[in-house]
């Protein structure tokens, strides 16, 4: 049986990720601050605040089987439009920096090291996505308000299009009128009813 590795798929958006896994056949792991409540997920909790490199490399290094689809469903945000307008004191400013610093490896750094620490164990055909965001559009209404985690889902996009060149990669953009349009693209680019090569769904 395939295997996919699910970040941050805990929630009720993520159960839809789930859900189009299992429909196709595939075991699920996920990690993250939230448990999925179907008991036929392996759960790997851990705290975003405290999750590092050192903490994701062993985690990853415990996983002994071959992984056949990865799916990154985590979000991390840091400025808001009063931290550009608003003047701050130096410890104010500091404290921002570090969670700025923080936000940025676990939506942009955190993806790339994951891939990269498993290695062989992700197989040959694997499909990797990303969830992104209308927001990638830089003339969309609204980007601007959302500096940082605008940039961070065009960065998804960027990351995901240079790593289509070796997996077989995809990006959805959650803005769906259908409710279980997230679930039936996940079965479809699980089971191969989807091609996908970079594309954004």
């Amino acid at each position: 049986m395939r295997n996919a590795l699910l970040i941050g798929c805990g929630n009720d958006r993520g159960s839809k990720i789930v859900n189009g896994c299992e429909s196709a056949g595939y075991n699920v792991i996920n990690i993250g601050s939230s448990v999925s409540p179907k008991p036929t997920v392996h759960n790997i909790t851990i705290s975003w605040t405290d999750l590092d490199i050192t903490q994701l490399h062993k985690i990853l290094k415990g996983i002994d089987k071959q992984i056949d689809f990865i799916f990154f469903n985590q979000n991390a945000s840091s400025l808001s439009q009063l931290d550009f307008t608003n003047t701050k004191k130096t410890v104010d400013v500091w404290t921002l920096m570090k969670s700025w610093t923080r936000s940025y490896w676990l939506s942009c750094q955190m993806p790339y090291f994951l891939i990269q620490t498993l290695g062989e164990k992700i197989s040959t055909d694997a499909k990797i996505g990303w969830m992104l965001s209308s927001y990638i559009d830089k003339d969309k209404p609204g980007v601007w308000e959302h500096p940082d985690y605008s940039g961070y889902k065009f960065t998804n996009y960027l990351i995901m299009r240079s790593l289509s060149q070796k997996y077989q990669c995809f990006g959805i953009n959650p803005e769906f009128d259908e409710k279980d349009k997230i679930e039936c693209i996940i079965k479809n680019v699980c089971d191969g009813t989807q091609k996908c090569n970079g594309e954004v769904f």
